[in-house]
């Protein structure tokens, strides 16, 4: 879903959005400098009820904290982020009170809520509150009543999308949005529930469609990144066939060769079949053993398509259609991202996966592993002895999980945690100390198979911190972000386990990647790669390649090896067993040219 219509909408609806929070924050008084102070009950001559002092007080904190545009855009992108999950569920039926919240129940532009306010029913709406709306014909503030209290009864099954924030967001929320011109109105004008059903890959596309100008701006400007440009500068959504070639040659791989007779063979049409003459591999007797992990999953594109794979997996085996979305996020997938608006998209993917099998998914409490790399300010004063991790830590939302903690690093966290005083100050510490203990353990894990898209971002575009980093802890590989994910997902996977990358194809040619080359064929085991032409798919800037490998060296493994630019038709297909003469060299390039089998599936 790569249109210009839906790109168009999104990048239209966020300045929209920012536009809208900004009149409300300065019709609240939350400015710079503001001219009421906390505590106000009157702002701009209009008073203000006990709760919205409350509000606003905890707006003025966040201000304080994060700064005013960093709190705009915030709450933008959180308006965003829940009117898209709120009208995804309204096409599926899925809201738990069955009332559309922003479209009519034939999916034209309305509120059913609105209409049928008087049926709708919610445990978080005060029916006396909107029966008095209600007959009063208040159409937009019945929406917006409706519309937030919505919001608050999807956060105890999605608290990553409706996070509470003591209810301070609702003052923030713009006004207009249900306007035929408004951004509900032209959302709905854009995609129709066909195409809200078609699948949560449109979560993904609008993520990425909403910072399109801010990766533009970034790259135009040319200057150094700061904490706050790395995710809209790296992130580019994997198409929908490279996400399936890399899952399937590494968790469809690992499931295979266990399982050497399954049907899942039929549904994986990127699959290479594997040099069975020279096969290791990790034994696992039940799906619940795979662990697959995405280090920079983005809104998620990888992980769901991992969790199809593996629901096949456990229907194989047996396991009941309800009891296994739950298995999947809580055993078996994990993501790691340092923008929290695309996390916050993974995870909501994720659960409307879950949905689609589990009708009362929502009321079971269960989320899914998705993990946010931000920044944990530590002074060395908090954390003495190790001024190192300190500094990491305060950077780890640009860092994100490049970062390889040791064992002794998080028992030196945990340390720290515990001797801590009761007094207040120490108090605030302590739960530093104990948030950065629990991140690092979850750095520290290690999977059956890892899966990324990893960011990618050249040296001279590093700030000052990070370029001093990646050379000091990266060292062969310091010229950009993708090759330093590439060594750190070396140590993501567990040895033996299966792994799969899309990256520029540059590691495999000049000198400079020479050390990183010689490491992946001596070290480890290429078992397929696909070298695409240039411009090989919308968006790339640069030359891209696909790859996975099996995480030791195998000797005489035969890998499949494909340069697309060799098959010229306009719809080639990819073969299931490309049969090279030789291997990859440490030099370079690719094994000479491949001759495919008769068997070869469609690519798009």
């Amino acid at each position: 879903m790569n249109d210009s219509a839906l790109k168009n909408f999104c990048t239209w609806a966020r300045v929209e959005l920012i536009n809208g929070v900004e009149a409300q924050m300065v019709r609240y008084g939350i400015t710079e400098p503001t001219l009421a102070p906390a505590g106000s009950e009157t702002v701009n001559g209009q008073p203000l009820s006990p709760l919205e002092v409350e509000q606003r007080d905890e707006l003025l904190r966040l201000q304080a904290a994060e700064g005013h545009d960093a709190l705009r855009d915030r709450a933008a992108y959180t308006w965003f982020n829940r009117i898209v999950a709120i009208r995804f569920m309204d096409a599926r039926g899925w809201l738990p009170g069955r009332m559309r919240m922003l479209s009519r129940a034939d999916g034209s532009h309305g509120s059913e809520a609105v209409e049928n306010a008087l049926d709708v029913e919610m445990a978080t709406a005060d029916t006396d509150r909107i029966a008095e709306l209600k007959m009063a014909g208040l159409d937009e503030p019945l929406w917006r009543y409706l519309f937030v209290a919505q919001c608050e009864e999807l956060a105890d099954c999605l608290p990553g999308v409706f996070e509470r924030v003591g209810g301070a967001m609702e003052l923030l929320l713009p006004q207009g949005l249900m306007m035929a011109d408004g951004v509900v109105g032209k959302l709905n004008a854009v995609i129709t529930d066909e195409r809200w059903r078609e699948g949560v890959t449109v979560l993904g596309w609008m993520y990425q469609y909403y910072n399109a100008d801010v990766k533009d701006e970034f790259f135009k400007s040319k200057r150094k990144a700061a904490a706050a440009d790395i995710a809209p500068a790296t992130q580019l959504f994997t198409p929908e066939w490279i996400v399936r070639y890399m899952v399937e040659n590494s968790l469809g791989r690992l499931w295979m060769l266990n399982n050497p007779g399954s049907s899942l063979r039929e549904c994986m049409d990127y699959y290479i079949e594997p040099d069975a003459e020279h096969e290791d591999f990790i034994r696992i007797s039940s799906p619940e053993e795979i662990t697959l992990c995405d280090p920079a999953c983005g809104s998620g594109h990888i992980l769901v398509y991992a969790f199809e794979l593996l629901f096949h997996m456990y229907e194989e085996r047996g396991y009941r259609e309800r009891e296994i979305p739950e298995l999947i996020l809580t055993k078996n997938l994990a993501g790691m991202e340092i923008d929290p608006r695309a996390a916050q998209i993974a995870e909501l993917a994720l659960a409307m996966c879950a949905r689609e099998h589990d009708r009362r998914f929502f009321r079971r409490g269960v989320g899914a592993d998705v993990t946010v790399l931000s920044s944990i300010p530590l002074g060395e004063d908090e954390l003495p002895g190790n001024k190192k991790l300190a500094e990491e830590l305060s950077h780890l939302g640009e860092i994100g999980s490049l970062l390889n903690p040791s064992e002794a690093e998080i028992d030196e966290l945990k340390a720290a945690a515990a001797s801590c005083s009761d007094d207040l100050f120490a108090s605030a510490t302590k739960t530093k100390l104990e948030g950065a203990a629990a991140i690092c353990e979850k750095l520290s894990r290690r999977f059956t198979c890892t899966v990324a898209n990893p960011p990618y971002m050249g040296s001279s575009s590093f700030n000052p911190f990070m370029s001093k980093w990646v050379k000091k802890n990266y060292s062969d590989v310091k010229n950009d972000l993708f090759s330093s994910f590439i060594v750190r997902i070396m140590d993501f996977a567990n040895e033996h386990g299966e792994v799969g990358m899309m990256t520029p194809f540059v590691w495999m040619f000049i000198g400079s990647y020479e050390k990183l080359r010689n490491r992946l064929i001596d070290d480890k085991t290429l078992t397929t790669l696909i070298q695409l032409e240039y411009s090989g798919f919308a968006g790339a800037t640069v030359p891209i390649c696909t790859f996975t490998y099996h995480n030791s060296h195998i000797d005489g493994y035969k890998g499949g090896y494909v340069r697309l630019a060799d098959l010229l038709v306009p719809r080639f297909r990819l073969p299931r067993r490309w049969r090279p003469s030789k291997t990859p060299t440490a030099a370079g390039s690719t094994a000479a040219t491949p001759k495919p089998s008769r068997r070869s599936p469609a690519l798009p």
